[in-house]
């Protein structure tokens, strides 16, 4: 397995948290505004097949079923008219601050976050946006994999993944899936997409707190 520029050879954590790294990445992009590629992967069953070989590797099983089909033009009207367009807001915004008291406190800490592990944020970035707070996690489980491979030190990075699910992702992921059930408009891909999205996470948060 590949992960950015790091080659996993080796079975154990090393693997664990390549796929992991790629999972969160894998979240990250399913939940940006769909493009061909994406929608050309869902129908042909080819991410489908990826998320598996991944989740594989890892301690905890899935019980998933595979996910709804859907084309692009269906993907972005869901899309569009669940998470980013509807009367004063849009039914179910995938900010962290639509779901939680304090917006300002909440962006503060995530900002604290980047920046402890090396981020920067840049004018005009949303720090509490769903797939900021997942390409996160994707990068510090690759700090971990990272770790692993170069035989350093990956306890900062496994405690930093532990810390922000609690504080964060594990805390308004599932609002996010209760709010999706009652929205018509979001069709069949994303209230699975979110599902997988929770137990993921919550599953990811039980191994950390193992260790």
């Amino acid at each position: 397995m590949t992960i950015a520029s790091i080659h996993i050879e080796h079975s154990g954590d090393e693997l664990i948290a390549g796929a992991r790294s790629y999972l969160y990445r894998m979240l990250s992009e399913a939940f940006a505004f769909p493009a061909q590629p994406f929608a050309e992967a869902v129908a042909s069953g080819g991410w489908w097949e990826e998320w598996l070989a991944l989740t594989g590797h890892l301690p905890h099983e899935t019980a998933l079923d595979p996910p709804p089909q859907a084309d692009l033009a269906r993907l972005k009207d869901a899309y569009v008219s669940t998470f980013e367009v509807g009367v004063g807001k849009p039914p179910c915004p995938l900010y962290e601050g639509s779901h939680r008291n304090g917006r300002m406190k909440l962006m503060e800490d995530l900002v604290r976050f980047y920046e402890y592990f090396g981020l920067q944020t840049n004018a005009g970035d949303h720090p509490d946006h769903l797939c900021a707070e997942l390409e996160f996690m994707h990068y510090l489980a690759f700090k971990e994999a990272a770790a692993y491979t170069h035989e350093g030190e990956p306890g900062a990075a496994r405690r930093g993944q532990r810390d922000f699910l609690e504080r964060h992702l594990s805390r308004w992921l599932p609002k996010v899936k209760t709010r999706l059930e009652s929205v018509k408009q979001a069709g069949d891909f994303y209230p699975w997409l979110l599902t997988a999205a929770v137990d993921f996470t919550r599953n990811d948060l039980a191994c950390l707190k193992e260790k």
